[in-house]
């Protein structure tokens, strides 16, 4: 089942997926951030989710196959954006 890719701002986005809450946020040097809530992590670690930081898109995508393909979609929301700054 697939589920949607929410975009909060140009630099946030988050998916809920099989009792999973991803958000994953563009930092200012350019890695990626990736929390994500689920049982575990709100009865063990108080709902307290310890980020994972990545170096590029792929790498996310390779991790977290609910995310494959997402780099596609920021290229084209960057390509879009840059098309009406001009």
């Amino acid at each position: 089942m697939l589920s949607a890719i929410v975009m909060h701002s140009p630099v946030t986005f988050t998916q809920k997926i099989r009792g999973n809450e991803f958000t994953l946020k563009k930092l200012n040097d350019g890695q990626w951030e990736m929390t994500v809530m689920n049982a575990s992590v709100k009865a063990y670690r108080n709902g307290f989710a310890v980020p994972k930081v990545f170096p590029s898109l792929k790498e996310v995508e390779a991790k977290y196959k609910s995310w494959r393909g997402f780099s596609l979609i920021v290229d084209s929301l960057t390509e879009s954006y840059n098309e009406g700054v001009e």
